[in-house]
């Protein structure tokens, strides 16, 4: 069987993975000239968004046999809005790195491979799906699942971050929620350590040419004074994908709409989608069946971004006051209720 995977991210390494496992060796193409982003960044993986999983890094190691270490556990998280502040603590998840340092998810899953990567190669899928009984589009952009028909827009952003020096708690980290420089985006700070940590803005319907505009907003309301060591942007974007299989070319990663439309983090949906795609080959067996839970939650997760879409800044701050209000605030984040896809239901 040849199988070909066009990307060597989270979800393109993650299908290499369980393909060798069943003894398949895939030909892995990645157009860069490495493993992961540029510029390393932080993210964070919310158990929250993945009920009724407990642990998603223990999921991934027992059902996907790949074992994946957090830069830093997530204790608390504080959220800004315009007038109001709150925070929650508890076991609330993961920070990873992203990127191509040693301790970033690419890295690791790099590691744990044994097929090379072609690197500095752009792949035709069209070419590859003549010459390959599979081909995995793995790539992180949506252009190949619009070329074939099978995504939709959901939230259009760009994205502006940085890497900044000052004094930070490794397990916290901060989102701000403000319509006045993020639209109906937002923006978190996550640590690397003590010292450094990511500052990323993500902004509704903007582009390169005035994300800086936001980005200096950003910093006057919040009157940030860090030191800036390293700033990047790139586009955004959450869709929606159906049928994430195409003749036999299949979909993982956000190439295949698992970038979740409401906080953007992708790394769960990536590892499973890329696992499941490739278990789909080997057993011969429908890749959408595999997808279930995955697929629920992108729904859910679509339908609450649509509602946050028409939020004011005054509905943010009642948002917030809510969230983090003794007692709901316990009920939302310390139990294992899926609470993603109850309010989903009744929206």
């Amino acid at each position: 069987m040849r199988v070909a995977i066009i990307g060597a991210g989270p979800g393109g390494l993650s299908c290499a993975h369980e393909l060798e496992r069943h003894g398949v060796k895939p030909d892995i193409f990645e157009q860069r000239p490495r493993t992961g982003d540029i510029i390393s960044h932080v993210g964070a993986v919310l158990q929250l968004m993945n009920r009724p999983i407990k642990d998603p890094v223990e999921e991934i190691k027992e059902s996907c046999h790949i074992s994946i270490k957090p830069l830093n556990l997530l204790k608390k998280v504080i959220m800004h809005a315009s007038r109001v502040s709150g925070s929650v603590s508890g076991n609330l998840g993961y920070l990873f790195e992203r990127g191509q340092a040693e301790k970033s998810v690419e890295s690791q899953l790099l590691a744990q491979i044994k097929t090379p990567v072609q690197y500095n190669i752009r792949a035709d899928y069209a070419v590859l799906s003549k010459e390959y009984d599979y081909v995995v589009v793995a790539t992180g952009a949506y252009d190949i699942a619009k070329i074939l028909g099978c995504w939709e827009d959901i939230f259009k952003t760009w994205l502006m971050g940085a890497t900044v020096l000052g004094s930070f708690d490794r397990n916290t980290m901060n989102m701000w929620l403000n319509t006045e420089y993020a639209g109906n985006g937002y923006a978190y700070l996550a640590p690397f350590n003590h010292r450094s940590a990511s500052l990323v803005l993500v902004v509704q319907n903007a582009d390169r040419k005035n994300i800086a505009h936001y980005w200096k907003k950003f910093w006057q309301v919040e009157n940030f004074t860090y030191e800036v060591t390293a700033l990047w942007d790139l586009e955004h974007v959450s869709g929606f994908v159906y049928p994430h299989q195409v003749g036999n070319i299949l979909f993982v990663g956000n190439a295949g709409g698992f970038l979740e439309a409401l906080l953007g983090f992708a790394l769960f949906g990536a590892v499973r989608s890329g696992v499941f795609a490739a278990r789909s080959i080997v057993e011969g067996r429908n890749y959408e069946d595999f997808l279930a839970h995955l697929k629920e939650n992108i729904m859910a997760s679509i339908k609450l971004r649509k509602v946050l879409n028409r939020f004011t800044n005054r509905d943010y701050d009642h948002l917030i006051a809510l969230l983090t209000t003794p007692g709901i605030k316990q009920f939302v984040y310390n139990t294992n209720l899926d609470v993603i896809k109850y309010l989903a239901r009744i929206i």
